[in-house]
């Protein structure tokens, strides 16, 4: 299981573009999320990561209204034929405005009050500053201190959600690459170093089966 993940790890950082220099929409160096699975899977509703581990981004093509729930499983966003609302009495609403939250004002929120829909946008897809799905603190997180040079899982996440009432979540992880190595290699050569030495493991490992004379499992 180490093993896959490291693999999907390396894919992703793989494909990943290069950190933008769009203001808010730059995210940390070295630090990419992507989305693991909906669960259970709604039917027509997709999510993605944007900006490296900056933004997500959920489409709803369900004929359903998907409600995004907030820090404190408030209602935050709803998507439905009607557009994109969100409720303006959710802290969410205050504290994704930016890449870096800068906090709620006193008596800016209320998770606990009645929601205050607001349009926020139209069509089926919208994106946001999720603090949920990327590193906040300035100081990186223990494993990219002990191991700045390694590529690594930093951790799982999940955006809860309803749709129809019923629950659901988004769920992820967050991993890490060293932006670049001590000779100067970029990390999209790292990302290939690191899944083509795992691949030649996992193919070493197989011929091994074979030269016992058994037939490897059926993937």
């Amino acid at each position: 299981m180490r093993k896959v993940t490291i693999l999907l790890l390396a894919a992703a950082f793989v494909t990943a573009p290069p950190a933008a220099a769009h203001g808010g929409k730059t995210f940390q160096k070295g630090f990419v999320s992507t989305v693991s699975a909906i669960l259970p899977n709604v039917l027509g509703v997709s999510a993605n990561v944007t900006g490296g581990d900056a933004r997500l981004r959920v489409s709803n093509y369900s004929g359903k209204i998907v409600v995004i729930l907030g820090y404190e499983r408030e209602p935050y966003l709803r998507l439905g034929k009607s557009g994109i609302w969100a409720n303006t009495r959710s802290p969410a609403f205050y504290l994704n405005r930016y890449r870096r939250s800068r906090g709620l004002r006193t008596g800016q929120a209320d998770a606990g009050a009645p929601p205050r829909w607001k349009q926020v946008g139209e069509g089926a897809s919208y994106e946001w500053f999720d603090h949920r799905i990327h590193w906040n603190p300035t100081r990186p997180p223990p494993g990219v201190r002990r191991r700045p040079d390694r590529i690594q899982r930093v951790f799982t996440w999940r955006v809860p959600a309803r749709v129809d009432g019923r629950a659901f979540a988004i769920t992820g992880l967050l991993g890490y690459t060293p932006p670049s190595s001590a000779s100067g290699r970029p990390r999209w050569a790292l990302g290939v170093a690191a899944a083509g030495g795992l691949g030649a493991l996992l193919a070493a490992g197989a011929l091994g089966v074979r030269a016992r004379g058994r037939k490897p499992r059926a993937l």
